[in-house]
């Protein structure tokens, strides 16, 4: 049957939905030769696999709608676990329709039928399909029963609007736009969204820059800024009602964004172009672009050229265009989104965590000015940072940048009790994990370390945010060249690293020279049990000894090892990776080590070739740390091979 005719027959039909079921091929072994006990829609996800209807097959990458008949024998096969949503549905035709649906039927009963594609808009079906099993599990009341119902009805309507228009798959970017656009309210995880989509954050970060010029996070701050303007200025809704609509639920939060954003507290811009813009909404009754569902609050360009007329601009810059255009595209997407669903300036709570080389820092060339930012490359994007900046918050790599001569207003706890930078502490704010905090101090860059997309986001409402992995730089000398150009202390860092080489040249040649060709270190941690084993990235030695010194590890410890911070292992293995010399973090005296069995029978152990220190000692690795450890370091392997 034809999709007009499918569409005719579907708005005559009774219909109820009968269960809603999610299995895993590969796992659930009821997806092999299943007899649907109904019509069924089936919706494969995050994954490659066949889907067989008796003998036809599909074959699904990553998203796959399929239909299917009554009593129709449903296979599934994938090597991997290729998910798969199941809902059964019951639908006839009720005796008062007319004779033509009813000879439409006996032609061709469409409730029997086999036919699927790949979706262009996956994700939309997938959170109708999500809602109807979460709501299908919770209750089995009549108004449960009757949401699921009304929620399928979408989901039919969906799938047949992409039957009659063709299921063309639009852009990734397109693909997150919309996606972000029907979620921002609710604070969403972008690994889980990368994971939704089968690609990786690196590609989508990637894809979205290329095709809407601007980061996600970026989008999401600049769409809910535009959703607040026209909420403050078209509605009598409160500051704390307009921040929760738009997804920042803390007021302070909102207000530090929207000032930033938009040059003025919320409460003035209130003042300022609340009647401009409800004159401004009357005077757009024929306006030719006309929204497909109508708003709560109005929408408009103005807002938008505002954000440049308080800045002075009165040529549009590449930061500009860049802006209209993610404008533009989002509209157009607006008035094509699937049932007319619209874009009001929504966003979410997502973002990848930027890491970065210090190769990747670079100045960009078109920058207004009068606002001095630089542009760090990262392998997510861009982000944008202050030329110079003057308020920085180490949230990590407290010791890099103290080391650079640049005085951060605010360090986290464990940073701040490293006995390496006692002295060099009194103007640093010990924010902890408070955002509140942070945002009282009124930064002007962030530095961490945190992997995590919800964090930095946090972090980016309050300041821009670079995140660096500690174990992201090959050497000590290239993690200085990074910070230095990230804070506008090239030169510093360049006379730091020139001076460290210098201390260090005739260290390392002693080291080297005292320490016999062939002999090895371990370094370890042992706690409660555990045994741990650094490399040449971590604290506890291993930056300093294998990275600075060139000491050797044993041959017998599996190189992958070496490449983490840290390596947990099994007491099994303690000989097996056991060095000549070995540094060692530990709350235990030498005595109770020689004196337990396992520990007692180590060569280093045994003949006191072992270096103890405490974790508070050991940890931190940054450039003023290393200093101060060298000596005690180097000075113990050079007298114990000298045994």
């Amino acid at each position: 049957m034809d999709v007009l005719k499918l569409i005719q027959i579907w708005n005559q039909v009774i219909m109820s939905v009968l269960d809603v079921r999610l299995k895993q091929a590969g796992i659930d072994n009821d997806l092999n030769q299943y007899r649907l006990p109904a019509s069924a829609f089936l919706f494969a996800f995050q994954g490659q696999g066949e889907l067989w209807v008796d003998d036809e097959v599909w074959l699904c990458d990553r998203f796959h709608v399929l239909h299917a008949g009554k009593g129709s024998l449903v296979t599934v096969r994938s090597r991997e676990a290729l998910n798969v949503y199941i809902v059964l549905y019951k639908a006839f035709l009720p005796a008062s329709a007319s004779r033509e649906f009813h000879m439409m039927m006996e032609e061709s009963d469409p409730f029997l039928e086999s036919w699927g594609f790949p979706p262009g808009e996956p994700l939309a079906m997938l959170e109708l399909l999500q809602t109807i099993r979460d709501g299908w599990l919770k209750s089995d009341d009549g108004l449960t029963r009757l949401s699921a119902k009304g929620d399928f009805i979408r989901f039919v309507h969906a799938v047949l609007r992409e039957r009659l228009f063709g299921a063309g798959e639009p852009s990734l970017s397109e693909q997150v736009i919309r996606h972000l656009s029907r979620n921002y309210r609710q604070p969403i995880s972008f690994e889980e969204l990368a994971r939704q989509l089968n690609y990786s954050q690196q590609y989508i970060s990637r894809k979205f820059k290329e095709q809407t010029g601007l980061s996600p996070l970026d989008y999401v701050i600049r769409f809910r800024m535009e959703d607040a303007k026209a909420l403050l200025a078209g509605t009598i809704a409160t500051q704390q009602e307009i921040a929760s609509h738009v997804g920042y639920p803390d007021l302070i939060y909102f207000s530090r964004m929207f000032k930033k954003h938009a040059g003025m507290t919320p409460g003035q811009y209130r003042k300022r172009y609340g009647q401009f813009v409800s004159d401004y909404a009357r005077n757009r009754s024929q306006s030719s672009v006309v929204l497909s569902r109508s708003l709560s609050y109005p929408f408009y360009v103005s807002d938008i050229d505002y954000q440049f007329q308080q800045d002075g601009a009165n040529k549009m810059t590449r930061a500009t265009r860049s802006f209209y255009a993610v404008m533009l595209l989002c509209l157009t997407v607006m008035l094509t989104a699937c049932g007319g669903s619209v874009n009001n300036g929504g966003a979410t709570n997502s973002q990848v965590a930027v890491s970065a080389s210090p190769t990747m820092i670079t100045q960009e060339s078109e920058v207004l000015a009068s606002s001095e930012i630089k542009v760090v490359k990262t392998a997510f994007g861009d982000v944008e940072v202050p030329a110079h900046p003057q308020r920085v918050a180490a949230i990590s790599y407290l010791g890099t940048v103290l080391a650079l001569e640049v005085q951060p207003i605010a360090a986290e706890s464990f940073l701040m009790s490293s006995p390496y930078l006692e002295g060099m502490l009194d103007v640093v704010t010990d924010v902890g994990d408070s955002l509140e905090k942070l945002l009282e101090l009124n930064p002007d860059l962030i530095i961490t370390h945190n992997p995590q997309p919800e964090v930095v986001e946090k972090y980016q409402m309050i300041a821009p945010t670079v995140s660096v992995p500690y174990n992201q730089f090959v050497s000590i000398q290239e993690e200085m060249l990074y910070f230095g150009e990230l804070l506008d202390r090239r030169e510093e860092a360049e006379k730091w690293n020139e001076q460290f080489e210098k201390e260090i040249a005739d260290i390392r040649e002693k080291v080297q020279q005292a320490v016999p060709e062939g002999e090895t270190l371990s370094i370890m941690q042992e706690y409660d049990g555990n045994v741990s084993l650094f490399g040449p990235k971590s604290g506890r030695g291993g930056r300093l000894m294998y990275e600075i010194m060139g000491l050797k590890p044993p041959t017998t410890v599996p190189e992958f090892m070496l490449k983490e911070s840290y390596y947990e292992f099994s007491l099994e293995k303690l000989s097996e990776y056991m060095g000549d010399y070995l540094i060692l973090t530990t709350e235990a005296s030498l005595e109770s080590l020689q004196a337990d069995p396992i520990w007692g029978s180590l060569e280093p152990i045994r003949n006191n070739r072992v270096f103890l220190w405490t974790e508070n000692q050991s940890w931190y690795r940054d450039p003023i740390a290393v200093k101060r450890q060298i000596n005690d370091l180097t000075d113990w392997i050079i007298e114990a091979a000298s045994r």
